[in-house]
């Protein structure tokens, strides 16, 4: 059984058709790369599987828990950063992590833990005192990673965990990303960003117009299309849709 499981999932918005039938299996302790152009359906996907999105049709899971039916108990296994996220500027780092583990169930002290070690994996603690409204918009992200990863979930799904973060940061998150599918945990990411997907992923899916077209590892999907990096072969796919 995969961490995630998702089957002829469809999602149909007025008269466009975001999901037309993903097949998509997520295997537990991958890091799973969520590759396709805008508008190919990634994000849609990662909102039906976090319950933000009603699907039209198909099946999908969470460590075998039916998301559709049961979305609130599959709901607990999963840490989510959207690719939009408002947060309250007026409080401080700390108190809105505290607030956001206290939400999840955790106590007060656990939290100031998780708090401390998880800031320390993405380069948080210098900023754990400060009104979030000051923070730059990549430290705004380490923000909401950090509340994502707080309740030690099993599954994280991020989209677009590296926007707005420099070299130095992207580094952070990509290591801190690693480091969680090395405890066993199953991370899976949208990103635009394929020297990301290439540094950290045991699994690569392109979604186009809805559908996978495309899944492997990075070295076998260069293999396989003869390319020198996932760039060039992004273009390939994406560009003939399979």
């Amino acid at each position: 059984m995969g961490a995630i499981e998702i089957k002829q999932l469809k999602k149909d918005y007025k008269d466009v058709q975001a999901l037309k039938g993903l097949d998509l299996v997520v295997e537990e302790g991958q890091v799973y790369g969520f590759c396709g152009p805008n508008g190919a359906g990634k994000s849609t996907t990662l909102k039906i599987l976090v319950g933000l999105v009603y699907a039209t049709g198909g099946e999908a899971s969470i460590k075998g828990i039916d998301v559709l039916n049961n979305g609130v108990e599959a709901r607990e296994h999963i840490g989510y950063l959207p690719e939009s996220y408002g947060m309250p500027g007026g409080d401080t780092v700390r108190k809105f992590l505290t607030y956001m583990g206290i939400l999840s169930g955790m106590s007060k002290e656990d939290v100031a833990k998780a708090i401390e070690a998880i800031s320390a994996e993405i380069n948080l603690t210098d900023n754990l005192d400060r009104k979030i409204k000051t923070l730059s918009k990549g430290n705004k992200q380490r923000v909401g990673i950090a509340q994502a990863m707080i309740h030690n979930p099993d599954i994280l799904l991020f989209d677009e965990p590296t926007t707005g973060l420099d070299p130095l940061g992207r580094n952070e998150v990509l290591d801190a990303m690693k480091a969680f599918a090395e405890k066993g945990k199953t991370v899976i990411f949208s990103t635009h960003i394929l020297s990301d997907v290439e540094k950290i992923c045991d699994t690569v899916g392109i979604i186009h117009e809805g559908l996978l077209i495309e899944q492997g590892s990075p070295e076998e999907l260069r293999q396989k299309h003869g390319s020198k990096d996932l760039d060039e072969v992004f273009l390939k796919v994406a560009s003939h849709g399979n």
